[in-house]
């Protein structure tokens, strides 16, 4: 009896953690939300989505991949979760959306050459232009389906700070700037500069988990995980871990 006494805590110790859910999710570096630091993953959508995992039983398990990648394994159901993913309908048919976490002002800025600001003032003069686009990111509408765009497309901001640097571009359309920035610092290129058009739009700010997962074994997990993050929004902890960050909080009106 003694001795099953002492074995108790352990036994129960190894029933917790086969119960605990693993959530594999990847995240890119897209400062200041998301980052690595000294190696691990950092910044307030990690700490938002690692806080609402404990306080369903989960364990999260972060990857750091290129956005295409994560979006491609969303779709066969390699992966349980990606941060931040803008809505659209064509994601919709691989995407499961969670209750978004708050709204953010997004302004959709353009990168061009020196002296060449007054070429792009209003969203016409973009058809004058040869534009980098990063593929698979979602912009607005209706750049994303303009046919009439010469459009360039390139994998991540280090391949479209290059092309732009070999005049293989005129213009780069920009979603978030200091990543952007941070590649053409890497290479030592200063010779760009912000067009004076620009376009503001209001975006929610989700967690995207896969549909094809959610439509099987993984619904009850991921309707835990988002009661959840509905509970911390209403509660004002997401805007408390932003401040902790220095952050501006995604609550937009």
């Amino acid at each position: 009896m003694k001795r099953l006494l002492l074995l108790l805590p352990v036994l129960f110790g190894l029933g917790h953690a086969q119960a605990e859910e693993i959530l594999k999710a990847d995240f890119r570096e897209r400062p200041p939300e998301m980052r690595v630091v000294d190696g691990l993953p950092s910044g307030p959508l990690i700490s938002v989505l690692d806080t609402a995992a404990h306080r369903i039983g989960a364990r999260v398990q972060w990857r750091e991949a290129p956005f295409l990648r994560s979006l491609e394994d969303l779709r066969l159901g390699r992966i349980d979760i990606v941060p931040r993913v803008i809505f659209t309908l064509d994601r919709q048919a691989y995407i499961h959306y969670l209750p978004s976490i708050g709204r953010q002002l997004k302004s959709i800025r353009f990168v061009v050459r020196p002296g060449q600001e007054e070429r792009l003032r209003r969203y016409r003069d973009l058809h004058e232009l040869t534009i980098g686009v990063k593929r698979g990111t979602a912009y607005f509408e209706p750049f994303d389906s303009d046919g009439l765009l010469a459009k360039q497309l390139a994998s991540d901001d280090a391949q479209l700070v290059a092309m732009f640097r070999a005049r293989r571009l005129d213009a780069i359309v920009v979603l978030d700037q200091i990543p952007l920035e941070t590649s053409f610092a890497a290479i030592g290129f200063d010779g760009y500069r912000y067009a004076p058009y620009q376009h503001e739009q209001r975006i929610d700010n989700h967690f995207g988990v896969s549909r094809r997962l959610y439509e099987g074994k993984r619904r009850a997990l991921y309707e835990r995980l988002a009661a959840e993050l509905q509970a911390m929004r209403a509660r004002g902890e997401i805007k408390q871990i932003y401040e902790r960050y220095d952050v501006e909080a995604p609550d937009v009106p």
